[in-house]
C-alpha cells in the first residue's frame, strides 16, 4: 500500500469511529456553548463591553474546549494495541501521526471554530471582526493540535495526565495569543490586520511540519 494510500485509509477510519461517538465529539462543543452563555449572565448586559470581550472569551473558550478533547487522541489505540499494530507495520511513524493531527482537528476544532460564530449575537460582536476571529481561531486551532500532539505522546500511559497536559500547552500559545490579539485590535481600527495574520498561520505550518516528528518519536518511547 502506497504512503498516500495508506494515510487516507488513516484518515477514513478515524472519520467513520467518529460516526459512532458522536457523544463524545459534541462535549467540548457543549462545553464551549456554555462558556459563551455563562459570560454575558457573568458580566451583564452592556453592549460595547462584551463585544470588547469577545475575541478573548472565544478564544479562552476554544482552548478550554479543545483540552477535553486532547487527551483522547491517542489514549483510547494505545490501550486496545492498535497504535502499537500501526508502528510495527513499516510505515513512517510520522505519517501515522499527521493522519490522526488531520483527523482530530478536523473532527474537534474545526466544529468549535465555526460555533465561534455563536459571539456574534451572545456578544453583539460585529460579523466583520468575527470573520477576523475565525481566521485566527483556524491557525490557532492547528497550532494547538500540534502541540496537544506532543504532549498527548508523552501522557499517553499516563492516567493523570489532564491537568499535566494543560500546564504543558498553554505557556506555549502565549505568542499565538498575542498575534491573536493584535490582528483582532488592528482589524478593529479598520487598520491592515494581514502581518499578525501570516505570523501565526507561519506558526500553525511550522507546528504542522515539526510535530509529527516530535509525537512519533514521544509514542515509540512510550510503546518501548
Amino acid at each position: 500500500m502506497s504512503y498516500s494510500h495508506f494515510f487516507y485509509q488513516m484518515l477514513k477510519r478515524d472519520l467513520q469511529l467518529a460516526k459512532t461517538q458522536k457523544h463524545e465529539l459534541g462535549l467540548p462543543i457543549l462545553f464551549f456553548i456554555l462558556v459563551l452563555i455563562l459570560f454575558p449572565i457573568a458580566v451583564g448586559p452592556e453592549g460595547n463591553l462584551l463585544a470588547r470581550l469577545a475575541p478573548s472569551i472565544g478564544w479562552v473558550a476554544v482552548i478550554l474546549a479543545i483540552l477535553i478533547a486532547l487527551p483522547r487522541m491517542f489514549a483510547e489505540d494505545y490501550e486496545n494495541g492498535w497504535l502499537e499494530q500501526l508502528f510495527l507495520s513499516g510505515y513512517p511513524g510520522s505519517l501515522i501521526v499527521s493522519a490522526r493531527v488531520i483527523s482530530f482537528w478536523l473532527l474537534y476544532c474545526v466544529p468549535l471554530v465555526l460555533s465561534s460564530f455563536l459571539v456574534v449575537p451572545f456578544f453583539s460582536f460585529d460579523i466583520q471582526l468575527w470573520w477576523v476571529m475565525l481566521q485566527t481561531l483556524l491557525c490557532g486551532s492547528i497550532l494547538m493540535t500540534c502541540l496537544g500532539s506532543v504532549a498527548s505522546a508523552l501522557l499517553v500511559s499516563s492516567r493523570k495526565g489532564s491537568g499535566v497536559m494543560a500546564l504543558l500547552i498553554v505557556p506555549l500559545l502565549i505568542p499565538a495569543i498575542i498575534f491573536a490579539s493584535a490582528a483582532q485590535e488592528a482589524a478593529s481600527q479598520s487598520l491592515p490586520y494581514t502581518s499578525p495574520l501570516l505570523i501565526l498561520f507561519a506558526l500553525a505550518i511550522f507546528a504542522l511540519t515539526i510535530a509529527p516528528l516530535a509525537t512519533a518519536q514521544a509514542l515509540k518511547l512510550n510503546l518501548g
